[in-house]
This record gives structure tokens, C-alpha cells and sequence, in this order.
């Protein structure tokens, strides 16, 4: 579990953003510790996407800030980025590309040294034996590959901080726990991860803190053992407990 006394590697304060007349989120605050996997959890169109661009700096937010490990992104885009690898909820590779050209793309735009980048790369296609398919043209891959190709991508400049939308959207069963095993070995290490997700027994296994969230406001966050104190529902499923705080706050 994360060290409570960390400064926090992502804080959002009381961050908005409206597209016209819509709020898609509302004065959302929250922190990730150093060492913590939080997922922030709600339906499609409750404003998570929309806080991951945010987050990451391709929506300007309406107001709030976002702080990622201290710095301010709005002030410093790239030195706040230099600590922030992004999984997109769609994987965006070039297609045209083999996935080790690919990575070492990603690892020149980081300014990542040659020798070093070899290395990484190496490294991260045996995660998920891509090995025999590094050379091949992206255009070829299944949704799954590309996904875990995004996931390889966002890992190579070892960041501090991970944003992950959906991160198992068309995964097969094997990827997807080691895709969670990764998530957790990455926050055992000392980084953060921001986990977006519908996908609720995901959340349950990965997190140690969830935040609710509904039309874009923060409705309840903690982890499940606190929720279920406070739900009084000893024995809830985290789907049981959004229900229960969101059907509650619409009271």
C-alpha cells in the first residue's frame, strides 16, 4: 500500500471541463500516491475519458489544475509529461511501422539513449511475447497486439505515473492478467497508476482505492473494505457498492 506521507504523483484540484452548455466534469479533486493503483469508476459519457485527456493534456480544462508530481501542467506541459505514460483507451500505433521501429520512436521522442532504448525494448516486447511479431507491420495486428503494443509504448521512458483508459478492452484472458499483474508490479515499485474503467472486477482486483464518479462529480472514493463500512454492506461487489452511492446521491 502507498506511503500516506508521499507527495502525491497526480492531484487534480477541483478540475471542470464544459463543452458548451454540457458539464462533463465537475470540480473533480482527487490525489494517487506514490505506490497506489486508483481507479476512477463510472458508466460511458460520466466523464473519466474526459479527465484522462486532461490529465494528459490534450483537452485544456475550464478551470482546476493538474498537478503531476508537483508540477503543474498547465505551466510546465513538458516536464510534467516527461513523468507520465498514457494508455489510451483506442491504442494509436503507425501502422506502416514494425512494433520495434515503433518503440524505438517512442523512446527517441522521450530522448531516451540509444544503448538504453535497445535494452527497454527489448525488455518490454518479452512481456507479453510480441518478440516473433516485432518485426512485422502493425497493419497486420489483431485489436488485442495493438493494445498491448500501446501498453509497451507507454512504459519505455519509465515514467513515474501511468493514465490507463480501459486497459483491457480486447485483451484475451492471459493478457489481461498479466496486464493487471503489470499494473500492480509497476505500483509496487514506487509509481502511480490512474486506472479509467467500466470493467468492475478489474477494478476490484488492480485498485486500492476507487473513486465513484457520476455526470462528472466525485460521488465517493476509498478503498472497497471503507466503502463497505460506509455503505454498511459488508459483503458488496464494487458494482453493488456504485450502485448503492450513486442511487444514493441521486436521492
Amino acid at each position: 500500500m502507498p506511503d500516506a506521507d508521499n507527495q502525491p504523483l497526480l492531484r487534480l484540484d477541483r478540475l471542470s471541463k464544459r463543452f458548451g452548455d454540457c458539464l462533463a466534469v465537475d470540480g473533480l479533486s482527487l490525489e494517487v500516491a506514490p505506490g497506489e493503483v486508483y481507479g476512477l469508476i463510472g458508466p460511458n459519457g460520466s466523464g473519466k475519458t474526459t479527465t484522462v485527456k486532461m490529465i494528459t493534456g490534450l483537452y485544456r480544462p475550464t478551470a482546476g489544475h493538474v498537478l503531476i508530481g508537483g508540477i503543474d501542467l498547465s505551466a510546465e506541459p513538458e516536464r510534467a509529461k516527461r513523468l507520465l505514460g498514457y494508455i489510451p483507451d483506442e491504442p494509436f500505433v503507425y501502422e506502416k511501422m514494425t512494433a520495434r521501429e515503433f518503440l524505438h520512436l517512442v523512446g527517441e521522442l522521450y530522448v531516451v539513449a540509444e544503448p538504453e532504448r535497445t535494452r527497454r525494448v527489448n525488455e518490454l516486447l518479452d512481456l507479453y511475447a510480441l518478440d516473433a511479431l516485432a518485426d512485422g507491420y502493425v497493419e497486420s495486428y489483431s485489436r488485442g497486439n495493438r493494445q498491448k503494443l500501446a501498453i509497451l509504448a507507454s512504459l519505455l521512458h519509465a515514467p513515474r505515473l501511468l493514465i490507463v483508459d480501459e486497459p483491457i478492452v480486447g485483451l484475451d484472458p492471459e493478457s489481461a492478467i498479466k496486464t493487471r499483474d503489470l499494473l500492480k508490479g509497476f505500483a509496487a515499485k514506487g509509481g502511480s497508476v490512474l486506472v479509467c474503467t467500466h470493467t468492475l472486477p478489474f477494478a476490484e482486483q488492480v485498485c486500492h482505492r476507487v473513486g465513484l464518479l457520476k455526470e462528472g462529480r466525485l460521488v465517493q472514493e476509498g478503498g472497497l473494505p471503507a466503502l463497505r463500512r460506509r455503505a454498511g454492506l459488508p459483503a458488496a461487489s464494487l458494482e453493488a457498492l456504485y450502485l448503492h452511492f450513486t442511487n444514493k446521491h441521486s436521492a
